[in-house]
């Protein structure tokens, strides 16, 4: 089962890259990713799981495939999303289409800061999607 993962970085006051992330209520912290359904594009799919995570709209143009990794075994596919002519807030809540209908809050974490984060609070997974994302983009 091959997943998707839509990624949206920027840069701070401090021109640290920040991530955008979300704590899910009993998960952890996490990045916007989930399954490739069938009959689907990759970038489709990145699309529509960013919008049923977060309530983030964005188009096919606004997507730049970056590539393909193995994480914990599973295949994920990245997407960068571009949001130069979004306004987003520093942090929000958005209440799941999926996944329950859980309510994920968002927020912005600098790279630093999130690869200093331990297994308790982050699953080492998004840890290596987060490592593979800036070594594809650099």
């Amino acid at each position: 089962m091959e997943k998707v993962c839509p990624f949206i970085l920027r840069k701070n006051a401090e021109l640290q890259t920040e991530v955008l992330v979300f704590q899910h209520p009993v998960a952890g912290i996490q990045l916007v990713k989930g399954t490739l359904e069938a009959n689907e594009s990759i970038v489709e799919a990145a699309i529509r799981e960013l919008f049923e995570e977060s309530g983030i709209i964005r188009t096919v143009e606004h997507c730049a495939y970056i590539g393909q990794c193995q994480i914990a075994s599973t295949p994920w596919h990245f997407i960068a999303i571009d949001i130069l002519d979004l306004s987003l807030s520093e942090q929000w809540q958005y209440q799941t289409l999926d996944d329950y209908g859980h309510v994920f809050s968002f927020f912005w974490l600098p790279v630093p800061h999130l690869l200093a984060l331990d297994e308790s609070r982050i699953h080492p997974k998004y840890l290596d999607a987060v490592l593979y994302i800036l070594r594809t983009i650099k």
